[in-house]
């Protein structure tokens, strides 16, 4: 009489899914809110451009920090995924690190970022002005990698393969407007439409489904 025993690796196909879904489910998810988050932080931020002091401040420095964590820590799943599902970027190495290097600098940035603008009394050292710019370009370089490294895998498919590479364009773009405009609505038109790209590409991901084959890595 023999008996019949099912591998230890045998899975669901429910729990399957969830897994291949990791990275679209929480990283699609963190990605859009706070990418909400970081927009009602730009609209606030209005006022303070002209008061730096004013009374929005506690309002946006809950907002724009809660934005900052949230967004970098949507990189962990997107990059790696969760249980033994990968990332967005799948087994690319150069990719998945490249997200996570994203995501620090980012925070690094923002921090800097407000630090700098609201967080030194008598405003911020002329010195340390390299900082912010050097952060931005290093950030967009490694957003940049980890998107063509998201397209090469093919991981995702339809728009949420090309999602990170339209974000880092639109990144550009807006980053480079705001850093060269001394005009407080070109400045938020620019950092309005790079929240409203970040909210758009959380949900991309959000509705996204895995491809068939696990991607092309």
């Amino acid at each position: 009489m023999s008996t019949v025993t099912t591998p230890a690796t045998t899975k669901h196909p429910a729990f399957a899914e969830t897994d291949a879904r990791a990275w679209a489910r929480w990283g699609g998810g963190l990605i859009a809110a706070g990418g909400a988050l970081l927009l009602a932080a730009t609209v606030v931020e209005v006022a303070l451009r002209t008061e730096p002091t004013g009374p929005a401040l506690p309002l946006f420095a809950v907002l724009f920090l809660a934005s900052a964590a949230i967004l970098a820590a949507a990189m962990l799943p997107l990059a790696l995924g969760t249980m033994a599902a990968n990332g967005i970027t799948g087994s690319r190495v150069r990719g998945t690190f490249a997200l996570l290097g994203f995501g620090a600098v980012f925070l690094a940035n923002q921090l800097v970022y407000y630090v700098m603008t609201y967080g030194t009394p008598g405003g911020a050292d002329a010195a340390l002005g390299w900082l912010p710019l050097t952060l931005g370009i290093v950030q967009l370089v490694l957003l940049i990698v980890g998107a063509v490294g998201a397209v090469r895998a093919g991981i995702a498919t339809g728009a949420a393969r090309w999602a990170l590479l339209a974000l880092a364009a639109v990144v550009a773009v807006t980053g480079g407007i705001a850093s060269a405009s001394d005009d407080v609505a070109t400045v938020t038109i620019a950092l309005v439409s790079s929240c409203v790209a970040q909210i758009v590409v959380g949900v991309v991901f959000l509705a996204a489904r895995p491809a068939a084959s696990g991607g092309t890595v």
